[in-house]
């Protein structure tokens, strides 16, 4: 009995690979940056995530690191 060349498993591996080109790419955006004060001497910092313990949010979210320009995030 001759056996066929042809494999499902190719078939289905293609089948999805076109599908998944055909996908529009997802684009994440950058994490915002926050004003953090310090509980021990009152100090700002601006950074995207806590610098730690003695660190408490001060405010935010912004989307440079100088936090001046203030952003809506989208959920």
């Amino acid at each position: 009995m001759i056996k066929p060349n042809f494999h499902w498993s190719h078939s289905l591996c293609l089948c999805v690979a076109l599908l998944a080109a055909q996908q529009p790419a997802v684009q994440a955006a950058p994490a915002p940056w926050y004003l953090w004060r310090s509980q021990l001497d009152g100090a700002l910092t601006c950074q995207q995530f806590s610098p730690g313990q003695a660190w408490s949010l001060y405010d935010g979210p912004f989307a440079d690191l100088a936090c001046q320009k203030r952003v809506t995030i989208k959920r």
